[in-house]
């Protein structure tokens, strides 16, 4: 069970991912008992559609004077995709998703997408999973993927979540999944922290994109189906049990909002406060000596 840690914020330009606290966990709540859920419908009222969540990095004053040139930034990059790679696990899919192919030639970006893919089934890592989508170029792949990710880690919603979006077809598994489900984990830092655990000290400067490793969109799914069905119903004890994770047992600011938006929709007043922000990330020391003579 996760306790309440601060998580190292990386502050480096290209870096396209969310730094945020987890907050203590408390006693999980018991799930929905299996003969609650054993048949759901598919369809449900639509609803009012969920602005996403702001997820940006606060930005400095001023930005960090670059230490290594085009040239050791990119050798430096090398080497740590080549660390990244040897691992047989969820850091060979990083690898791949770091070299994807530049230009649009079709063989190249097929034979990309198919490694990222073997690469992520093999990894049984869901974060890793997770990321692999991005690689994918049909509804295929990401089913595909969707369900090795709630065969990995099903006490995590989110993946569940994430079914009911891609394959309706698959709606009454995933509901009974996220009455089962223990928590909501989206892992904001993962991607950026596996990626600079392979760069070497004081070089973290060469930590690349990692669009691919954003945090997920709010689930129309959830949003559409819960708040039109009451506690009694298998779907409406389901959303009930959700927002209940959402707000207290998730690791990002992002998902919080999601469960106070689908407890406002059920009638709920039980909402706790939101989870205190991270702190801007610190300047580097000559940035920082620089604003000190102001």
């Amino acid at each position: 069970m996760p306790t309440r840690r601060l998580l190292p914020l990386l502050a480096l330009a290209g870096v396209a991912v969310a730094a945020w606290m987890a907050w203590p966990d408390e006693t999980l709540p018991a799930a929905p008992s299996p003969g609650t859920v054993a048949s759901l419908p598919l369809t449900a009222p639509a609803a009012a559609s969920m602005a996403a969540p702001a997820a940006a990095l606060p930005t400095a004053d001023c930005a960090p004077t670059p230490t290594l040139s085009p040239h050791d930034r990119a050798m430096t990059l090398q080497r740590a995709v080549a660390q990244l790679a040897s691992d047989s696990a969820g850091d060979a899919v990083l690898a791949l998703l770091m070299q994807r192919p530049a230009g649009d030639d079709p063989a190249a970006l097929a034979q990309w997408r198919t490694l990222v893919r073997q690469a992520a089934l093999r990894s049984q890592d869901a974060q890793a999973l997770r990321w692999a989508a991005t690689a994918c170029d049909s509804a295929d792949c990401r089913r595909a993927l969707l369900q090795e990710r709630v065969r990995v880690e099903p006490d995590n919603a989110l993946h569940w979540a994430e079914l009911i979006d891609e394959d309706p077809a698959a709606a009454d598994e995933a509901w009974q999944g996220l009455a089962a489900s223990r928590y909501w984990h989206e892992q904001p830092q993962a991607a950026a922290e596996r990626v600079a655990r392979a760069l070497p000290p004081g070089q973290r400067e060469a930590l690349p994109d990692l669009a691919w490793a954003a945090l997920p969109a709010p689930s129309a799914g959830l949003t559409n189906a819960c708040g039109n069905y009451g506690p009694a119903h298998p779907v409406g004890a389901a959303c009930a049990h959700v927002a209940t994770l959402l707000l207290s047992h998730s690791d990002s600011p992002g998902a919080w909002q999601q469960g106070a938006e689908l407890a406002r929709q059920m009638g709920r007043s039980d909402i706790p406060p939101a989870p205190p922000d991270l702190p801007p990330p610190p300047l580097p020391a000559g940035c920082a000596a620089k604003q000190s003579t102001r």
